[in-house]
């Protein structure tokens, strides 16, 4: 029985995505910080320093004030920058030259100002088709979130179409998180990638005064020794790898040709298989 390990062998994976780089994230990058939680922040760098306020059903009125240029690099320094496009469009509006300027000038700015390859994407209100996908890859952009709910912990069969599995606080997130958590031995059908993805954005914090709800929910989900703390980019990367992954005809060898280590469980054993490697089973 051989079935694909997170990084370093863990059988779960957490990741937070959040949009449009909003003045509340620096709260809610100073919670992830504290509770050791990674994520990735999809910014419309066309937007920084504008003020505005937000719109939603919310309890109490608050702001889309976006942050400054020159916070960016400091305030999201240990977890991913993304692409939101330059002004947030629905992209498929859009014909192939607009949608490729909106996508390769936020990769600019966004990559000028935090100094590595930025290629992940959240769609601007979760919009996406076959032109926009196809635009998006000659971007050089590897995957992109949309907003549609799995309501699952599966890892995605198209990464170009990410579907998260909840928004921060839907009825469906405690549902989750237990599953998520639940120890190996007390499930019969125990699937050992589990990705828990919740996305979101900070200023509904505000709007609908959950940040109590974030904190209590961050503490519960640190800490665990089974779990990969993973921005979203490096969840592709490593699922790429174990994709990679060269088996013989008999499934007694397998061969890892990436330049980055996978992890498998082969019949009750934790495997490393480094870089260049060939594991031979038995």
């Amino acid at each position: 029985m051989m079935k694909p390990l997170f990084y370093n062998g863990k059988e779960k994976c957490l990741t937070f995505s959040y949009d449009d780089g909003v003045t509340q994230d620096r709260r809610l990058v100073e919670l992830f910080n504290k509770y050791g939680i990674r994520g990735t922040f999809n910014l419309d760098s066309g937007c920084f320093g504008k003020l505005a306020k937000a719109n939603g059903n919310f309890i109490k009125e608050t702001t889309h004030n976006k942050i400054e240029e020159s916070e960016v690099a400091q305030l999201y320094k240990g977890h991913e920058v993304a692409v939101h496009t330059i002004s947030h469009p629905n992209l498929v509006y859009l014909n192939k030259d607009a949608i490729r300027y909106e996508v390769m000038e936020d990769r600019k700015n966004l990559e000028r100002l935090v100094g590595y390859p930025v290629t992940g994407m959240a769609y601007p209100f979760g919009t996406y088709d076959d032109t926009v996908i196809s635009v998006l890859k000659e971007c050089g952009i590897h995957y992109s979130r949309t907003t549609v709910a799995t309501k699952t912990l599966g890892v995605p069969r198209d990464f170009m179409a990410w579907h998260p599995s909840c928004h921060f606080g839907d009825d469906t997130m405690e549902m989750l998180i237990t599953r998520f958590l639940k120890d190996k031995t007390e499930q019969s059908h125990y699937n050992y990638q589990k990705l828990l993805y919740i996305w979101g954005h900070s200023y509904e914090l505000d709007g609908h005064e959950t940040w109590e709800l974030m904190e209590e929910t961050l503490q519960r989900l640190s800490g665990q020794p089974d779990v990969w703390y993973a921005t979203n980019i490096e969840i592709f990367f490593y699922e790429q790898a174990l994709q990679n992954l060269e088996y013989s005809a008999d499934r007694t060898m397998i061969k890892n040709p990436s330049a980055m280590p996978v992890w498998l469980l082969v019949d009750g054993k934790t495997v490393e298989i480094k870089p260049g490697e060939t594991y031979i089973a038995g």
